[in-house]
C-alpha cells in the first residue's frame, strides 16, 4: 500500500495527513545521538523543538509520554468540551492530596497527555495577561522577561483572522485591535463563526452594572468585558494546536518526535559541588527501557506539573525529598516542585427559559440534533463552529465596591506583615506577596474573572428538552502556594499535587464574593429575563458559611498551575536562571509553564507558546 493510502487503496484526504511523517520510529531515537532532546511534546516543547530544528544543521529529538492521536474528532472538531477529561488517552488524570484547608478534599487535575499537550484539550481561548502582570518577572530578577519582549513573541506565534462579516462580529461583539495581533505565525487564531444567542443579554447586564468593554484584550489590557478569541481554523473550522501548528508542513528530517515514550530520567555527569552535564534520557517505549543522547542540551517541557516528577527523578531537588527514596541528590535545589501557584473557579448552573427559545450545548446530547449541527460545520455554521467567548477580568472594586475592595485588601495587607514578623513566610515569598498586594491595590487587575459557558458544564446535568448556561467565578492572583513532589522513585507513579487550597482564607473570601456577584448578575435585567432558575448548587447555598462549603466541595482548576521550577534568584528558592537554565548544570533548560514565578490574570495557552518562542531564540543566542 502506497503511504497516505487508506485501507482500501484510495489517496487519504486527510488535512492531517502530512503530519504523521514526523512520527518517528524507535529505532530512529533509542541509543541516536541528537543536538537537542526535548523531554514533551506539549505546547511550549513542540513551540521550542520546532524552532531550533529551522537550522538544517541541527538535530532535534521529542519524546512524548502520549500518544500522537492525529485525525482525531474529539481532538480536532470544536464544542466538545472536558469530554477528554478523565480519559488516559488524552489526559494524564491526575488529582490532588486530600486538601486541609478543603475539608480534605481531593480534586481532579486534568492535563493533556497527548502530542500536543493540553492545546490539544483545552477550551480554545487565546488570551494575554495585563501587561503590568508581565513586567512583575523582571521585577523578581528576570532581566528582559517584561510585557514589551512578551507581547513581541506573543504576536510570533499567532495568524489571527479577522472575522469576514463585519456587522455580524460588530452585534456579537467581537471588537480586537488590529496591532494586537500577530498575522504571519504558525498558529491560527479566530472568532467562533457562531456565537451563544443569549451573549448579547448577558454583556448588557454586565455594562448595566458598570462593567464595560475591555480597552485592548489582547495588546496588554484585557480589564472589563470582552469576547475571547479561540485557537480555530475558520476555514476547516478545526482546532489549531501546538501539534497541527508547529510540526512542519512539509516534514523536517532533522525533527524526529517519538511518542508513546515516558522519560524516567535525564543522564547527568558530575556532582554537586561541579556543573553538571546532561548526556541524554533514559526512558521507556512499548516494554523496553531506551536512552537517546544528547550533544548539546536537555530541554524539560513536561509541564508545571510533569516537569518538577522528571527533574526529581533525576536528582535534581530537595534533598529532603529525594534522599528518603533511594535518589542521589546530583544538584540540591528545594525551589523545585515549591512556589505552585494555580487559578481555581467555581460554577452555577442555571437553566434558560424556554420561552425566550435560546438554546445551548446541551442540545448535542441528542444524536439527532449533533448529526445535523455537524452537517452544518462544513459550511461554518451550527454548534460545531462555535466557542466559549464570553469574559470579564474585573478588580475586587468592580465586584465588592471601592470601599469594601479597600477593607479586604488592607486586612490582606496586615495578616501578611504579621506572617512576616512571625517569620511564617520565607523571603522568597515575601517580594511575590509585595506585588501581588500592590497590584490589588492599583485597582487594575484581573483577580476575579467571570466566564459564560454556553451549556451545562456538569454532564449530568443534561436532560432531553432543557437548555443550561454555566456561569463560573474564579480567582487569578492566588497567595496560597503549593507543591508538587515525587512520592516514588518510580516514573509510572504519579506525583503528589498539594496546592494547598484555601491555605490563605483570602482567596476563599474573594472567591465567595465573585460567586455572589454571579448570582447578582442573574438577578439583574436583561440577563434574569433569560433564566429560569438556578440548578446547581441551588437557592439553598444562601450563606456565605454555605458558599464556603460547597467551593470547598466543588472548586475546580483551571488548569492554569505555574511556578513549579520558578525562574527566580537561586537564593530565593529558583529553579531557572533568566535564561531558563536549571541552576548547578550546564546544559539543562526548563521551557513551559513552570518557570512563571507569579500568576497571571489570563489563560495561560497563549503564554506557554509565548515562552516557547522566546526560549528558542534564547538557547539560538539572539537574545
Amino acid at each position: 500500500m502506497k503511504a497516505g493510502s487508506d485501507s482500501s487503496g484510495h489517496r487519504s484526504s486527510s488535512p492531517f495527513q502530512r503530519y504523521h511523517g514526523m512520527v518517528a520510529s524507535i529505532d530512529e531515537i533509542s541509543e541516536k545521538s541528537f543536538d537537542y532532546v526535548v523531554i514533551g511534546g506539549g505546547t511550549a516543547g513542540l513551540t521550542v523543538a520546532a524552532r531550533l530544528s529551522e537550522d538544517p544543521n541541527v538535530t532535534v529529538a521529542v519524546l512524548e509520554a502520549g500518544s500522537a492521536n492525529f485525525d482525531d474528532p474529539l481532538i480536532n472538531v470544536p464544542a466538545q468540551f472536558g469530554r477528554h477529561f478523565g480519559n488516559p488517552k488524552y489526559d494524564w488524570c491526575l488529582e490532588t492530596e486530600p486538601q486541609k484547608s478543603a475539608n480534605d478534599q481531593v480534586y481532579k487535575w486534568p492535563r493533556g497527555k497527548t502530542l500536543g499537550g493540553s492545546s490539544a484539550i483545552n477550551f480554545f481561548m487565546w488570551m494575554k495577561p495585563p501587561a503590568d502582570d508581565i513586567d512583575t518577572w523582571e521585577k523578581l530578577g528576570n532581566p528582559g522577561w517584561n510585557a514589551t519582549r512578551y507581547f513581541d513573541y506573543s504576536r510570533k506565534v499567532e495568524s489571527f483572522h479577522p472575522p469576514k462579516d463585519e456587522a455580524a462580529a460588530k452585534e456579537q461583539r467581537q471588537f480586537f485591535r488590529p496591532e494586537a495581533h500577530g498575522y504571519n505565525g504558525p498558529l491560527k487564531t479566530s472568532f467562533p463563526n457562531v456565537a451563544s444567542s443569549c451573549e448579547k443579554s448577558y454583556h448588557a447586564t454586565l455594562s448595566k452594572l458598570g462593567i464595560e468593554a475591555a480597552k485592548s484584550p489582547l495588546g496588554g489590557d484585557p480589564i472589563g468585558s470582552l469576547m475571547a478569541v479561540s485557537t480555530l481554523d475558520p476555514d476547516t473550522h478545526t482546532r489549531t494546536y501546538a501539534a497541527t501548528a508547529y510540526l512542519p508542513k512539509e516534514g523536517r528530517p532533522n525533527l524526529r518526535v517519538l511518542p508513546d515514550a515516558l522519560v524516567h530520567r535525564i543522564l547527568l555527569e558530575g556532582c554537586e559541588d561541579t556543573e553538571v552535564v546532561a548526556k541524554g534520557v533514559e526512558f521507556g517505549h512499548g516494554e523496553k527501557l531506551h536512552t537517546v543522547k544528547a550533544n548539546r542540551e536537555v530541554i524539560v517541557c513536561g509541564g508545571a506539573l510533569k516537569s518538577p516528577q522528571i527533574l526529581e527523578l533525576s536528582g535534581i531537588g530537595d534533598k529532603r525529598i529525594l534522599e528518603p527514596l533511594g535518589i542521589k541528590t546530583i544538584v540540591h535545589l528545594p525551589g523545585v516542585g515549591a512556589n505552585m501557584q494555580e487559578h481555581n473557579l467555581a460554577i452555577t448552573v442555571l437553566e434558560l427559559n424556554p420561552a425566550q427559545g435560546h438554546v445551548s450545548l446541551d442540545m448535542l446530547a441528542n444524536p439527532e440534533f449533533t448529526k445535523g449541527q455537524l452537517a452544518l460545520r462544513a459550511e461554518g455554521k451550527g454548534m460545531f463552529c462555535s466557542g466559549m467567548q464570553s469574559v470579564a477580568f474585573l478588580p475586587m472594586s468592580s465586584v465588592i465596591g471601592a470601599e469594601r475592595a479597600k477593607q479586604m485588601i488592607q486586612s490582606q495587607k496586615e495578616k501578611i506583615r504579621a506572617r512576616i514578623s512571625a517569620g511564617e513566610i520565607p523571603k522568597s515569598l515575601q517580594e511575590q506577596y509585595k506585588i501581588q498586594l500592590e497590584r490589588l491595590e492599583s485597582d487594575n487587575n484581573g483577580d476575579c474573572e467571570l466566564i459564560l459557558f454556553p451549556g451545562s458544564i456538569v454532564p449530568s446535568f443534561i436532560k432531553e428538552g432543557r437548555n443550561c448556561v454555566t456561569m463560573v467565578s474564579a480567582i487569578n492572583l492566588p497567595f496560597s502556594r503549593g507543591t508538587i513532589h515525587i512520592k516514588s522513585a518510580d516514573p509510572h507513579v504519579q506525583p503528589a499535587i498539594d496546592p494547598n487550597t484555601f491555605e490563605d482564607t483570602f482567596e476563599l473570601d474573594v472567591l465567595t464574593e465573585t460567586f455572589k456577584f454571579n448570582r447578582k448578575i442573574t438577578h439583574t435585567m436583561p440577563w434574569k429575563d433569560v433564566i429560569s432558575n438556578e440548578i446547581f448548587p441551588g437557592p439553598d447555598v444562601a450563606t456565605d458559611e454555605d458558599i464556603h462549603n460547597y467551593l470547598k466541595k466543588y472548586l475546580e482548576t483551571t488548569f492554569h498551575t505555574i511556578g513549579t521550577a520558578s525562574m527566580l534568584p537561586r537564593e530565593l528558592d529558583g529553579v531557572v536562571d533568566p535564561s531558563l537554565r536549571v541552576y548547578g548544570t550546564k546544559n539543562i533548560r526548563v521551557v513551559d509553564l513552570s518557570v512563571v514565578p507569579l500568576h497571571i490574570a489570563a489563560h495561560t495557552q497563549a503564554t506557554a507558546y509565548t515562552i516557547g518562542e522566546i526560549a528558542a531564540d534564547i538557547i539560538k543566542g539572539k537574545i
